[in-house]
């Protein structure tokens, strides 16, 4: 045994806890073996060259720590707070297209804009709350894998309930409210398209079936374009508007559980300290216990040996002192 921690694993297999003061004295030790030792070292005048050598290795570390701090402090900066704008911009967008969306069959214009904002916030709030109940009943969401026919054919005997293995796959807590985000989303990409197309859908006369027939039929490269760039782009904000929203609400859990554990930190500094020594204690009851059991059975117990504690050889030892008695003997 050669290090404190290794002495206080002996005495707590023993029952023994390190009083304070027995704390202090093996510090004072340490403090003057290691006055003891830095005497014993050779002083030698410092050189250039040693001073080029000392601080070169330093002037890298440095270095390279500005810019690693550079590099984290951007990510981190981008990250935190452009997600936040990011999501905000998003909603915006998805507000402007559902709104003329809306405008097709709500001709009021504060009643459109209003029915636009509460669909755009819930698209963002199942999002959220999905995520909350998942975490909340520790469900754990399987991983996806690419698609291929064994697969798809392997889900189908599923659903048909072919096979003699058959087992049901146990759905989400928060099924219900990812089936109604998916509706969420169809209608806003619905109401996307529908407000691109609006001109058109207005102009175009006939009975429905008629009109969505010559719209495909007669409609040139330019409305096409128009209505296909506007599709994607709703896709793409809604979806990226999902995405960025799940990344918020497993941000929130890890934010809060690390602020948890900061304030059991903060409210009890000594936590680590009453730790440890309650397991010592721990383990000197159970050892106690151990040895009245044996000693009802008629078992002797052996005295514990001591620790084995291996000796410091100094490269440098002190010259032997000389001593005389009072007849001039040495």
């Amino acid at each position: 045994m050669n290090t404190v921690q290794e002495i206080e694993k002996y005495a707590a297999d023993h029952g023994i806890i390190l009083s304070p003061s027995d704390r202090a004295k093996i510090t004072a030790v340490q403090t003057e073996e290691l006055k003891r030792l830095q005497a014993l070292e050779p002083i030698q005048a410092e050189t250039f060259a040693d001073k080029w050598n000392d601080f070169y290795p330093r002037l890298l570390e440095s270095i390279v720590s500005a810019g690693e701090t550079l590099l984290t402090f951007s990510q981190t900066l981008i990250v935190s707070l452009g997600v936040p704008v990011v999501l905000v911009l998003l909603l915006i967008v998805e507000h402007h297209r559902v709104y003329q969306g809306i405008q097709l069959f709500d001709v009021n214009q504060t009643f459109a804009s209003f029915a636009a904002a509460a669909l755009v916030v819930l698209n963002l709030l199942l999002e959220l709350q999905s995520h909350h109940i998942e975490h909340k009943a520790g469900f754990i969401e399987s991983r996806e894998s690419r698609w291929s026919l064994r697969i798809w054919a392997r889900n189908m005997r599923y659903t048909l309930g072919m096979g003699d293995n058959w087992t049901e796959i146990q759905l989400s807590p928060a099924s219900l409210y990812k089936s109604r985000l998916r509706l969420v989303t169809f209608t806003i990409l619905a109401l996307a398209l529908a407000g691109s197309m609006k001109t058109v859908i207005e102009d175009t006369p006939g009975a429905w079936y008629a009109a969505l027939w010559s719209i495909i039929t007669e409609s040139n490269l330019s409305l096409m374009s128009t209505w296909l760039g506007g599709l994607l782009f709703a896709a793409a904000a809604v979806l990226s508007a999902q995405a960025l929203s799940r990344y918020v609400a497993v941000r929130t859990v890890e934010i809060l559980a690390n602020m948890k554990a900061r304030k059991v930190t903060t409210t009890n500094p000594h936590h680590s300290e009453i730790d440890r020594a309650g397991a010592m204690v721990a383990l000197a009851i159970v050892n106690a216990t151990i040895e009245k059991r044996n000693a009802k059975k008629g078992g002797e117990t052996q005295p514990a040996p001591l620790p084995l504690i291996t000796p410091v050889i100094v490269d440098n030892p002190l010259p032997e002192m000389m001593y005389t008695n009072g007849n001039g003997k040495h």
